[in-house]
């Protein structure tokens, strides 16, 4: 059922006319028309349920070319990202905005899953300025070193999914999500 409620809206009666005319900004995003602002959807979910496998199959189900992740990964010798993008959406991991690092957690003795350690100002200002087609330099939280990489730039795209622990935690953030989901 809650998949259902996500593919009763398909990706042309959402966002725009029968006939949008996007245009392509390079091989993997598209351009908003001028006027149009993404969808936002908000994915909570505990960790380890099931979030990534959900959105890789959710970008599927919009279809369009996916690449990700964004940023080269551990095959390059590059920073990792989370960020997943597809010719409509881009799947934004929340664990992007944690104030601190591993390093940082164990002085403030808070686990990432702590509420006080995201950075619902920074997520709330990213999230609205995407809303409104803006380009954000969106901050990378490696899950493998545990370090706070090199800010990634993210464009909006048609849907905008943020999927994570808290995505509805911040009512500024959630009064921008057009759409919420709780996976259980």
């Amino acid at each position: 059922m809650k998949f259902l409620a996500l593919s009763m809206f398909g990706a042309a009666s959402a966002f725009a006319p029968a006939s949008p005319a996007f245009t392509r900004k390079s091989s993997v995003q598209m351009a908003l028309p001028a006027g149009v602002k993404p969808i936002l959807i908000g994915v909570a979910a505990d960790s380890g349920c099931g979030k990534s496998t959900f959105m890789r199959r959710l970008t599927n189900t919009f279809g369009g070319e996916t690449v990700g992740p964004l940023g080269g990964g551990f095959d390059a010798g590059s920073w990792e990202t989370n960020t997943l993008v597809s010719d409509l959406t881009t799947v934004i991991c929340l664990d992007d905005y944690h104030l601190n690092d591993r390093g940082g957690r164990k002085v403030t003795q808070r686990t990432a899953l702590d509420p006080l350690e995201n950075n619902f100002d920074l997520m709330f200002e990213q999230m609205a300025a995407l809303k409104n087609g803006e380009t954000v330099a969106k901050p990378i939280y490696n899950h493998v070193n545990g370090t706070l990489d090199t800010p990634e730039t993210i464009e909006p795209t048609p849907i905008i999914i943020i999927e994570g622990l808290h995505p509805m935690h911040d009512a500024r953030v959630r009064d921008l999500l057009d759409f919420s989901l709780y996976l259980d």
